[in-house]
Parts: C-alpha cells; sequence; structure tokens
C-alpha cells in the first residue's frame, strides 16, 4: 500500500500490518465504515450470501477489526462490498455490526449508495435525463434498488426501494410489570415495537439512559420463549426495539427510536425501522397507501418513506417503502492490526 508520507509508509512496511482502507461517513448522525480494500475474499467465496457466510465462518476478525472498539464502539457499522450481479443488482454488500451480520441496514445502504455516487466506484453506470442514477445493491435481505438524485458533485438525497415490509404480530406484553401492546414489525430487519406514549417512555436525548433500560428488559422478556411467525412459525432473529411516538392528528410524521445491543441509540431514525413502522401505519390504515411519512430521530435527523408497491394476501399487507436519505462522507482512513497488540481484533463494546 503506497501513497502515505515517507514515515507512515515505513511503519506500514516494517511488519505485515494488515492494513484495511476504508471510507468513514455518517446518515442522519448515526456512522457507516465502507471498506475500500484490503478484505480479499477466497476465489470460492461467490455472491453476498457466500461472503457472509464465510466471514461469520472463517473471518469474523475483519468485523471485529472494523466495528469493535477500540477503533470503532457500539455504534459503527461496516459495509464490504462485493463484486456481484446476481439478481440484476450492479454490486453486493455484506453488512457488519458489533454483534451480528444484520440482513439488511437502511443508513448503511444510504452511505454506501453516496459513495459509490460520490467516488464513482460504479463507472459503468449512466444517468437518466433528469440527471439521476439509478442501480442496484444485493443485500442479505434481498435485492435494493437506488435512485441517487443528483450527481457526484451536487449529491442532494438518495432513495432506497428496499425489501417488503410488514407486521408479523400484535400481543400483548408486560413492561415493567403493566401490559402494553407490542408488535413485532419486519422492514429488513425485525424490531420488537411500542407506542412510547402508553408506557410513559419520553423519546427525548436527556432520556437516552431509561430507553435503554426499557429496551434491554423488554427484549430480554420478549425474546426468553422464542418469537414466531404465526404464518410459517419460523422463528426470525429479533434483537432490536424500535419506540415511536405517533400523533394520528399528524399521522405524516413519526418520531422513532431505536435500541440495538448492546444498548447503543440508533442517532438516525433507522432505515429499517422507518420501513417497518410505515408498513404498520400503512397496514392500519393510519395513513393513506399514496401518504408519505417522514420520520425523526432522537437527535432531529429524518428519513421519508412512501410505498413503491403494495402487495396484499389473506394474511397481511406488504408495502414495498422508497426510503429517502441523505449522507455524508466524514474521512478517509487506513486501520492497520499490529501483532503484537493483544487487542488487535478488537473487542466488543460494553
Amino acid at each position: 500500500m503506497t501513497g502515505f508520507p515517507a514515515p507512515f509508509q515505513h511503519w506500514l512496511e516494517k511488519h505485515d500490518r494488515h492494513p484495511i482502507s476504508a471510507i468513514d461517513s455518517h446518515t442522519g448522525g448515526n456512522p457507516t465504515r465502507i471498506v475500500l480494500s484490503g478484505i480479499e475474499l477466497p476465489a470460492q467465496v461467490q455472491g453476498v450470501d457466500a461472503a457472509r457466510a464465510w466471514l461469520r465462518q472463517h473471518a469474523d476478525h475483519f468485523r471485529r477489526r472494523l466495528v469493535h472498539e477500540p477503533r470503532g464502539g457500539g455504534l459503527t457499522c461496516a459495509v464490504l462490498p462485493v463484486a456481484t450481479q446476481e439478481d440484476q443488482c450492479d454490486i453486493g454488500a455484506v453488512i457488519l455490526e458489533p454483534g451480528s451480520y444484520p440482513p439488511m441496514c437502511g443508513h448503511c445502504m444510504i452511505g454506501f449508495a453516496s459513495a459509490i455516487v460520490e467516488l464513482n466506484l460504479l463507472p459503468h453506470l449512466q444517468p437518466a435525463a433528469d440527471g439521476s442514477l439509478h442501480f442496484r445493491i444485493r443485500t442479505p435481505a434481498g435485492a435494493i434498488g437506488v435512485t441517487a438524485h443528483g450527481n457526484a458533485n451536487d449529491l442532494h438525497s438518495v432513495t432506497l426501494t428496499n425489501v417488503e415490509s410488514f407486521v408479523v404480530r400484535k400481543d400483548t406484553h408486560l413492561i415493567d410489570d403493566k401490559p402494553a401492546t407490542v408488535e413485532l414489525l419486519y422492514g429488513g430487519d425485525y424490531y420488537i415495537s411500542v407506542d412510547a406514549s402508553l408506557i410513559g417512555l419520553q423519546l427525548d436525548r436527556d432520556n437516552a439512559t431509561e430507553i435503554v433500560r426499557v429496551a434491554r428488559s423488554l427484549r430480554s422478556s420478549y425474546t426468553q420463549q422464542g418469537v414466531r411467525d404465526p404464518l410459517d412459525d419460523s422463528e426470525p432473529d429479533v434483537y432490536q426495539v424500535l419506540f415511536y411516538h405517533y400523533d394520528t392528528a399528524t399521522p405524516d410524521q413519526a418520531k422513532i427510536v431505536v435500541v440495538a445491543p448492546p444498548g447503543v441509540v440508533d442517532r438516525s431514525p433507522c432505515g429499517t425501522g422507518s420501513s417497518a413502522f410505515f408498513a404498520k401505519v400503512v397496514s392500519e390504515g393510519l395513513l393513506p397507501a399514496d401518504g408519505r411519512l417522514t420520520t425523526h430521530s432522537i437527535i432531529g435527523s429524518t428519513f421519508s418513506v412512501s410505498a413503491h408497491q403494495l402487495r396484499q394476501t389473506p394474511q397481511r399487507l406488504y408495502v414495498t417503502p422508497a426510503l429517502t436519505g441523505r449522507a455524508y462522507i466524514n474521512g478517509f482512513l487506513l486501520i492497520a492490526a499490529d501483532s503484537a497488540d493483544a487487542l488487535a481484533d478488537g473487542f466488543a463494546p460494553l
């Protein structure tokens, strides 16, 4: 790896530092680290699902180096681009989080898509008549459509056509020993969802510690006996909690606060969470199918969601959301590992 000042280059070459180059960006305040070089997939590993499995089973140290402390933290997510054209996609992505390899992450894909446009990472793309770029990213959850509004010199926003989103089930559950309605929603990932106003929970940044406490308790109790989809009896991987405030007097506005393990509050309104919540309000008739929902985060950043497509079955309504947001590149970095460092592969966030 070249192009660094001489002292840095000498340090890198003195030992095998296993350098990984990456872009750091944020979407609505939540970070994404996009790998540019330094992780090579074996030749036999083809496609996103195989790449995800290989990383999980044989090379998890890459995830820990990228997103665990001391280089990352509880909020840090990373994206490993995968060269693939499966499902008519232009590129693939494996998502790496502190605790898992999630199937989809909205803020990560907005960040990845923005980097693709701003750095011309897919030079074969040709703009449409209005100057926008259209391409597809294969994620573990499925193919995601991307419309980039603007160009590399003036990118305004990114719209993701997400995977089908829906309400899985609705139950009564005890929260702090009080019964409350709890919904399980899907928007590319699963969310235990609760109306915060019904349990007296303020969704303000000054109340973050209490939000995390309630989320941890709810996640533990809700998943203790396993969670089943009533349609096919499958057992989804459920690990995130979504609190919302929604007033039917302003049906096009919602505040969404998602808590992910080990207990961190998403700074963005959460892309897959916003998709899941949009599917809920459309399914319940609280927002018309042609309506647009603006979701607000705990720090005030926003996404907007509309319906790209609906599919009704006798059991449930499936909504394909169009999620719009904006990401910004924060910087470029080189991650290195010293063989003498006992913490070179990182340690899980506290």
